[in-house]
């Protein structure tokens, strides 16, 4: 079963004061998270929120346990520009946690712009002493994003005790950049708007640049998540990026500019901040910006949030979620989601996203365009907190706690939070969920806002047939139409209507002058077996063309199995159910045939009402079908068209194997014996009747002239049927064949195939020696047997025995046995057997043997006619130079190691004593002329100088 999350009810965890207006506007509640750091570890996120209120103050307060933590306050004239930063750092000596909270503020008098620290020291005594620190800026703009930055140690042994030794960094709404002592505010470094703008596009408007909002991390982290590992975008640095190392502050901002013709263009930027040991080895410089790549939506997002780890990017704009993937630095849009109403979001896991209106809470998976949960928000719970006008108001999602699975949001003047249950079989981590599984059945519409343009183009004939819109109501209410005309021909016993009324539906062209003609055999000396098509073997004016059938509507197939065919099946009596052919005499049977439509699954399909109640379809009408083609058709025609070109199962292809052994006389019918006993029993009784005399007659009549049909036309179709049969036979699985053997054929009828597969060994001449030479001539021109044949002859035998099994064998063999008089023969069965295995199981030893070696005399003469060739070649010619190698003399590798005499201690020789050893092994350095008698053997070379 899908997993589901469940969303409770959403609780009030503090009730807030309102706040006073700002100049532009009603005041605001600004929330931001709280982080806690320990000394020489990881900062990580703390179960705390900082609640900022216009014209009041800065309230902590823990979510666990809904407690005020600490506030503090600021003038009733100042509004808040952005979220407050609080981070609680503890020293590794163990000392007391120092608590540092940075804000932004704004007096609405003055218009004077402030960042003020409160830093919180505990005492020894339990209480607990702030101070503050107050920088005032002369930016332009607000100040939309602070944050501290990593920790740095110091070079004093007392402030790495007691100080953390950060930086805070503030990030103005037109781009301008500044780092703030953390202790003081001080000013260290200040960075213009240019660091944006220098590597956007020259038409842009600098003045419409803004910054949307920004997001602070580390460079390994960037490294990892967004550049999958590849730190050639850091390659400024001296150092390379580690997360146990040299890993400076990052900072990625999302901005907007105003670009030509009046539309915004979008950009991430990344950003390097300076510390102390980065801004040596930039050489002073305070900001560098390490990439700067454009986002493929324009619209300016309300929020936006970036998972670094997973480089996973999520912004809400126009109730529309944007999910990008962030892969080699390249943000490519993923999905869009519209969810109506929508006015924020958090991130839960990469497959799940809580989404939040004014009056419900749901869950998506973006991946799959799923709705996994939703919860309505209960106004009630909250009157005693707001008023009337501020039931209504926007849920804002500020923090999850994954640990806790609790979200907290403000709604109005109250801190909301929702408590998020996950599914009992679901693990600890939350990234198991996401399964396609879990989105079946909650699937939102997805709707298109664009006009839907359609491209015209040909759809291939099987394409055209299978496309749904041949099943709309329009096609559905056409075919019903033509069915009911169809049917009143049927009714009005106009065979001929009916049959034209097909031919038209299945595109079929009628050739009326081969209508009810016999196919005579082919004399032109053509191979007979090209010639073979399942057209060509079933007599069908329909089926004679010799060309490919169109591909057929099923639901007219269908049609036409129900209207040949009929299910019979009396009152009460299931088991003496069966299948009937009301038109054996139409081309439309033949057509069925002959276009591979008389399938099983067509026919269950066909009479699937009638049949709804009957077991085991499958093998009964497997069973049925291939004999009812034969009482329709005795010359087998029908049949032998049924295995050209029908996909059949082991039940249809047994059933058919068993009617052609039956008609080649390699099985006995017992049908014929119970006929003439009948006959006999009336002719006893009835004396000298004569219609009696007159049936025998006709019935003779009859066989003599399908004996002379066999005999005269075809003589060779049965037995090339029967190969087709066998060849499908093995297709089929093993299991299914042995159960189809033990169902439709006797002990002896098993043996009697076993006969006819012993047969077809020898007639291959599989159980001959290849290497005797008692060959007749005319063995030596017949045609050889295909290689395949021998494992298809082994795996049917194998199947045949598997049929039987042990019991079998036994029961059989004293059978056998008794009948030892009157057939000597039978009794040495299994040994014959045994040994025509046994001599083609050598055989094929040999011919693998004698395969060996014929290749490789094959080979060898390849050899030698190459190396003929190459001897062939002709006569080289003497190159003369006048410059000769020095020598090509390759001095004995010195070993790396010795044996030092006393002890037998194997040490390192030095490169001293590899030098030395090597001047000994090198010869006398000597100048040689070389003149042309030399070179004719004339006379030695001259030395001219020698010496070491």
């Amino acid at each position: 079963m899908a997993s589901k999350l469940h969303i409770h009810k959403p609780y009030v965890l503090k009730a807030l004061s309102n706040p006073l207006d700002r100049p532009d506007g009603p005041g605001r509640h600004t929330v931001g998270e709280v982080f806690g750091q320990k000394q020489d570890s990881k900062r990580r996120k703390r179960s705390e929120l900082s609640v900022a209120i216009d014209g009041d103050a800065v309230h902590l307060y823990d979510i666990l346990s809904s407690q005020a933590l600490t506030s503090y306050l600021v003038p009733p004239q100042s509004f808040f520009t952005c979220p407050s930063y609080s981070f609680r750092w503890r020293p590794s000596s163990g000392g007391n946690a120092i608590r540092y909270t940075y804000i932004s503020t704004q007096d609405s008098l003055s218009k004077k712009k402030e960042i003020k620290l409160f830093r919180d020291v505990p005492n020894d005594a339990g209480t607990t002493s702030t101070t503050t620190a107050t920088y005032g800026h002369h930016c332009e703009k607000p100040i939309i994003y602070l944050a501290a930055t990593s920790f740095e140690y110091s070079s004093t042994a007392h402030l790495n005790a007691e100080r953390s030794n950060h930086n805070v960094v503030a990030i103005a709404a037109n781009g301008t950049l500044m780092g703030l002592d953390g202790e003081t505010l001080e000013e260290r470094w200040k960075s213009s708007p240019a660091i944006f703008t220098q590597e956007l596009s020259a038409k842009a408007a600098p003045e419409g640049f803004q910054v949307d909002y920004v997001q602070s991390t580390q460079a390994a982290d960037v490294v990892d998540g967004l550049f999958d590992g590849k730190n050639e975008l850091f390659g400024v640095f001296r150092e390379k990026i580690q997360r146990d190392g040299f890993n400076p502050d990052v900072l990625i901002a999302f901005t907007s500019i105003q670009g030509p013709g009046g539309s915004r263009q979008r950009h991430m930027h990344i950003l390097v901040l300076p510390g102390r040991k980065s801004a040596q080895q930039l050489n002073g410089q305070n900001v560098i910006s390490v990439l700067t790549v454009p986002l493929p939506t324009q619209a300016i997002p309300a929020k936006g949030q970036l998972d670094v780890k997973s480089g996973s990017l999520q912004e809400l704009a126009n109730e529309v979620l944007y999910t990008y993937s962030i892969k080699g630095g390249i943000p490519r849009l993923e999905n869009e989601l519209q969810v109506p109403g929508i006015n924020s979001f958090l991130r839960l896991s990469k497959s799940s996203v809580l989404t939040a209106s004014a009056t419900s809470l749901s869950i998506y998976n973006p991946l799959f365009r799923s709705l996994q949960s939703t919860t309505l928000i209960d106004n009630e719970q909250s009157n005693h907190t707001t008023s009337a006008n501020e039931k209504n108001v926007p849920f804002c999602l500020a923090t999850y706690l994954p640990g806790r699975e609790i979200v907290v949001g403000l709604r109005g003047a109250t801190l909301t939070a929702v408590q998020l249950e996950a599914p009992t079989p679901r693990g600890t981590k939350r990234r198991a969920e996401g399964l396609l599984v879990d989105a079946i059945r909650r699937g939102i519409p997805q709707e298109h806002t664009g006009k839907k343009s359609e491209a015209v183009q040909d759809k291939p004939g099987i394409i055209a047939m299978m496309h749904p819109e041949i099943y709309s109501e329009e096609s559905w209410r056409e075919w019903r139409e033509a069915s009911a005309k169809a049917d009143e021909l049927l009714d009005a016993n106009d065979l001929p209507g009916f049959e034209a009324t097909m031919a038209d539906v299945f595109r079929v062209q009628v050739n009326t002058q081969q209508n009810n003609v016999k196919i005579e055999p082919q004399n032109d000396g053509s191979d007979s077996d090209q010639a073979i098509t399942p057209a060509s073997l079933v007599k069908s004016a329909w089926a004679s063309s010799g060309k490919k059938y169109h591909h057929a509507d099923r639901r007219w197939v269908l049609y036409a199995i129900s209207k040949v065919f009929a299910w019979s099946a009396p009152a009460g009596q299931t088991s003496d159910a069966h299948l009937e052919c009301r038109l054996p005499e139409s081309n439309l049977l033949g057509y069925l045939v002959a276009a591979g439509h008389l399938t099983i699954s067509n026919i269950k399909s066909a009479f699937k009402e009638q049949t709804l109640e009957l077991d085991d379809m499958d093998n009964l009408l497997g069973e049925q079908v291939p004999p009812l083609l034969v009482d329709v058709d005795p010359t087998m025609d029908l049949l032998l068209g049924y295995l050209y070109a029908t996909q059949l199962g082991p039940t249809e292809l047994t059933s058919s194997v068993k009617l052609l052994l039956r008609s080649l006389d390699l099985l006995e019918d017992p049908t014929k014996f119970r006929q003439l006993q009948i006959a006999d029993s009336a002719a006893q009784e009835q004396g000298e009747d004569h219609d009696v005399i007159d049936m025998e007659l006709d019935k003779a009549e009859e066989e003599l002239q399908m004996t002379e049909y066999y005999l005269g036309n075809d003589s060779g179709s049965r037995t090339r049927g029967l190969s087709v049969a066998f060849s499908k036979l093995v297709m089929c699985p093993a299991a299914a064949t042995v159960q189809s053997f033990r169902r439709l054929f006797k002990p002896d009828e098993i043996v009697c195939l076993i006969n006819v597969l012993r047969m077809e060994l020898i007639n291959d001449g599989w159980t001959r020696r290849y290497l005797d030479g008692s060959q007749d001539v005319d063995d030596e021109e017949a045609e050889a047997a295909p290689d395949g044949s021998i494992q298809l002859i082994a795996e049917l035998m194998s199947r045949c025995i598997d049929s039987v099994g042990l019991g079998g064998w036994m029961a059989f063999d004293s059978m056998l046995t008794k009948g030892a008089i009157e057939d000597d023969e039978s009794a040495d069965f299994f040994h014959q057997v045994l040994t025509e295995v046994q001599v083609a199981y050598e055989g094929v030893q040999e011919a693998v043997r004698l395969q060996g070696a014929l290749g490789e005399t094959v080979r060898y003469a390849r050899r030698a006619r190459a190396s003929r060739k190459a001897q062939n070649l002709s006569k080289g010619s003497i190159l003369r130079s006048q410059e000769l190698p020095f020598g090509l003399k390759a001095d004995a590798r010195i070993s790396q190691d010795r044996v030092r005499g006393s002890g037998g201690e194997i040490v390192k020789r030095s490169s001293r004593q590899i030098g030395h050893f090597r001047s000994q092994k090198r010869a006398a350095y000597s100048v040689t002329r070389i003149t042309e008698d030399g070179l004719l053997g004339r006379r030695g070379a001259v030395i001219l100088k020698e010496e070491m």
